[in-house]
């Protein structure tokens, strides 16, 4: 990555304190035991000696810019074992690294004196590397909705321009986490506020990270606040946000964000959807190393809702479709199933991100209904939260909170790159003992069958609506709406909602259609 080469150095791997020789293969070590572990609460105590470069400017997941160091994936960690597949030994390709295993870490970290140090979890000895005005201040702000300097600007340019000799030891503890990263500089700007006992905090050398900066700790404690209200509870006691050279990366309460200006809204959008990764996949843990749409779709999904939140009026259809939209017409298109490593490069954000993104929204404002799905999807949550899901498990999940035989939508948006096309053919009206009929001929021109909804346009001026059921489609790509109308027809429009994904607009409409209406929010 940008020209990086590096690794783990090895020097000493031990089991249970005896020498053990490790098999490597890529990115992944066996290690062999001399004894099976005993079920059901066995341990064994591995320990390895390491080392590793630190790259310039970032590469990947981890970097330096100057005096500021993010690090992450920093530490060699378990593999799953689970009950699909066994243990899951993909080597690390650079994309859909975080199917781990769940557990408490307890890191430590030294640094020069002068450091302070942001991390997953929650500092363990505050009285070693905080003075007394620091604790009182970050006391202050677990208690505050408002927003509180631990370390303002004209401390944190003093602390840089003094040297202080020797080193410290920041000491942290995360629980019911796969994962922890941190990061560390002399010169950090530090602020924080909370919400609903939860610490959310925002690190920046000022400044280099811009005026947006200062309006971190509140964009990380307005995410958090509304992903818990909207989906389920954050479970852990604090957040955190970094500015720096790694850009937008995730890790269980730590998130590195780019750089912004002096608009709030440059680092907006990337708190947001980082820290929208605590839920997807650090509580529910699926495996993006395989399935991108179950992380990177999931969380891309729940960021249109905040959006809307954040700027009323806002609507996220335009960007997920026409993101789509580039790749079916670029011919770069991959099934949403397609492990991201087989994804063509130039459309992994379409592919990733924001057709999975658009295809829930479908299903949930045009298939099964808000109410439903936004229930359906907090139990899977709930039923998922620190477990390892399959697509099968989210699939078989919705289904059975809504009731509903979804296995049409699944097979034609997640395993195909078909698309949406449905069209009229013509329109007729006839009399009969004094009730007007017209025929409305549709043609499915794709695999993809859908729910038909019509608005019929009449000569007074007036419409009116009619819906028609997925199955209508079961037996033939075409099917003769016979409706009762209540006047002479003009005009028949398919789609009144245009945020259905039809992809040929050029036959959905039939003499003088009905307007569609504006692309609304996706939240109604």
């Amino acid at each position: 990555m940008r020209g990086f080469e590096g690794g783990y150095n090895l020097r000493d791997v031990r089991v249970n304190g005896a020498s053990a020789t490790p098999r490597i293969n890529d990115t992944m070590m066996r290690l062999d035991l001399a004894s099976p572990l005993v079920p059901r609460g066995g341990k064994a105590t591995i320990t390895i000696r390491y080392s590793f470069k630190v790259p310039e400017h970032g590469s990947d997941r981890m970097g330096r810019d100057s005096t500021l160091y993010e690090i992450a994936q920093w530490f060699p960690r378990m593999a799953v074992y689970d009950d699909v597949r066994g243990w899951n030994t993909d080597p690390y390709l650079g994309q859909g690294e975080f199917y781990l295993e769940y557990g408490d870490v307890d890191y430590a970290v030294t640094v020069p004196a002068g450091y302070i140090v942001a991390g997953s979890g929650v500092l363990q000895n505050p009285e070693d590397v905080l003075t007394s005005e620091q604790r009182r201040r970050l006391a202050t702000a677990s208690r505050s909705s408002d927003v509180v300097q631990i370390i303002t600007q004209a401390e944190a340019a003093a602390a840089k321009a003094q040297l202080k000799s020797g080193t410290r030891t920041w000491r942290f503890r995360a629980r019911n986490v796969h994962d922890v990263a941190w990061a560390g500089a002399p010169d950090f700007r530090w602020d924080a506020t909370s919400w609903n006992g939860i610490l959310a905090q925002a690190y920046y050398e000022f400044p280099k990270a811009g005026k947006a900066w200062e309006h971190a700790a509140e964009q990380t404690q307005w995410t958090i606040r509304q992903y818990s209200e909207l989906f389920f509870p954050y479970p852990w006691p604090q957040a955190t946000s970094v500015a720096g050279p790694v850009g937008g990366m995730e890790y269980p309460m730590f998130v590195m964000v780019h750089y912004g200006n002096d608009d709030q809204a440059s680092i907006f959008g990337t708190i947001n959807h980082e820290h929208g990764h605590e839920w997807f996949p650090m509580i529910v843990g699926s495996n993006e190393r395989r399935y991108a749409w179950m992380d990177e779709g999931i969380n891309t999904y729940i960021n249109a809702f905040a959006t809307e939140a954040r700027y009323p009026g806002q609507s996220a259809y335009p960007l997920y479709r026409k993101n789509w939209g580039d790749a079916v017409a670029n011919g770069t298109q991959s099934p949403l199933m397609t492990a991201p490593d087989n994804i063509d490069p130039t459309a992994l954000g379409a592919i990733g991100y924001r057709k999975p993104a658009l295809v829930l929204l479908t299903l949930r404002n045009q298939v099964v209904g808000p109410s439903f799905f936004d229930a359906a999807f907090r139990e899977y949550i709930r039923n998922w939260a620190f477990k390892h899901p399959t697509p099968g498990d989210f699939f078989r999940s919705v289904e059975n909170s809504t009731g509903e035989d979804l296995s049409w939508f699944w097979r034609s948006f997640f395993y195909t790159t078909d698309v949406l096309d449905i069209g009229i053919d013509s329109v007729s009206t006839r009399t009969s003992e004094g009730q007007t009929f017209a025929r409305i001929s549709l043609h499915r021109f794709t695999s993809v069958p859908f729910p038909v909804r019509l608005r019929v346009a009449y000569a007074d001026g007036t419409t009116q609506d009619f819906s028609f059921p997925v199955n209508i489609w079961a037996r033939s790509n075409r099917f003769d709406a016979v409706i009762p109308v209540r006047g002479n027809v003009v005009g028949v429009r398919l789609w009144p909602d245009p945020s259905v994904p039809d992809w040929n607009p050029s036959n959905d409409t039939w003499g003088k259609a009905p307007t569609a209406k504006a692309i609304g929010p996706v939240t109604r």
